[in-house]
């Protein structure tokens, strides 16, 4: 599950309202307990760095998030669910007030491609 969130509303908010939501977050993670295996908030985009992969098989790091948006990726959460229609239900519960959650499922690698699966 991807969440985005509009940065400069969640700037503007107060540090009580910030703290409230860092509560609702954790009360979602611990009513989904059997479902939430990872979760974290992410820090601004300006702190991103994009890498992408050129043509002449060089890269090219940049500064920032690359999408062109209000929206951004403000965290994650990896989640185990029997199937898509309950990932979406428990997707739902996630408190995003400037935002939304992106719900997509993992294409998994072959082992040898990922050791530390």
């Amino acid at each position: 599950m991807l969440i985005y969130e509009d940065e400069a509303r969640t700037a503007e908010m107060d540090p009580a309202t910030d703290a409230a939501l860092v509560g609702k977050f954790q009360e979602f993670m611990a009513k989904n307990a059997s479902h939430v295996q990872r979760g974290q908030r992410l820090h601004t985009s300006p702190s991103a760095r994009s890498v992408r992969r050129e043509p002449d098989g060089g890269v090219s790091v940049t500064d920032g998030a690359f999408i062109e948006s209000k929206e951004v990726v403000a965290g994650y959460f990896l989640i185990e669910a029997e199937d898509l229609g309950r990932a979406v239900e428990i997707a739902q519960q996630i408190p995003v007030p400037h935002g939304g959650v992106e719900v997509r499922p993992i294409r998994a690698l072959p082992q040898d491609a990922c050791p530390h699966a």
